[in-house]
């Protein structure tokens, strides 16, 4: 897995995903998907992201953060 660089200058999408990707690394060690009694949690915890993504005015496009008002000025 590609690791992702600490966020710089405040962004909010480095913030993301820098916090996803130690997310990611916490699902391998302590909740791993080879137990089914996990996923609770994991679905818990990428409710909260999602709902901490949306308050934050971005969206994943192709797995990718983007701000939601870029989009609209493409």
């Amino acid at each position: 897995m590609k690791k992702v660089k600490p966020p710089t200058n405040f962004s909010v999408i480095e913030s993301l995903d820098f916090i996803w990707d130690k997310l990611h690394g916490y699902r391998e060690d302590c909740i791993p998907e080879s137990n089914p009694d996990y996923d609770e949690e994991w679905d818990d915890i990428c409710t909260a992201m999602a709902w901490i993504e949306g308050g934050c005015d971005v969206e994943r496009v192709e797995g990718i953060l983007e701000p939601k008002n870029e989009k609209e000025s493409k």
